[in-house]
């Protein structure tokens, strides 16, 4: 009974917060800081293993580069095998677009991203107080 309690506890706080960001006004404006980008190998792409194992040696050193220059913060594999997810650290799908369009397998057409631009979570607001400001960009 006490870890059920516990449980309820901790996650009360949570089930608030998810109502405050429903009930956020839509035009709450945060800066975008990420932005997620989902690769996938394009349908039309040519399925010509030694093309592919010819170009994977500048995409991984381009991918390194913006590792290093810190716009690639996270990089993921897709378990399904069809591609890749970035976190990049940019402040617009554009600026994430210009950097992902560098690289050789989607210079080559292999590949695409879709972008999702990702900002500070602004009904956390609420929690420290400022119930006004949460409507603030």
């Amino acid at each position: 009974m006490r870890p059920l309690l516990l449980s309820l506890v901790l996650l009360a706080p949570l089930a608030s917060l998810s109502a405050f960001a429903q009930a956020a006004p839509a035009n709450t404006a945060v800066p975008t800081t990420k932005v997620l980008a989902i690769g996938r190998i394009t349908a039309g792409a040519p399925a010509d293993p030694e093309a592919r194992r010819a170009i994977m040696p500048a995409e991984v050193r381009d991918t390194v580069d913006l590792y290093l220059a810190g716009k690639l913060d996270q990089w993921f594999v897709r378990q399904d095998g069809k591609g890749v997810v970035f976190l990049l650290n940019a402040s617009s799908e554009a600026e994430a677009r210009e950097m992902l369009s560098k690289l050789p397998l989607v210079r080559a057409g292999r590949m695409e991203f879709d972008l999702m631009a990702l900002g500070p979570l602004s009904p956390l607001r609420y929690l420290m107080g400022d119930a006004a400001g949460a409507a603030k960009p």
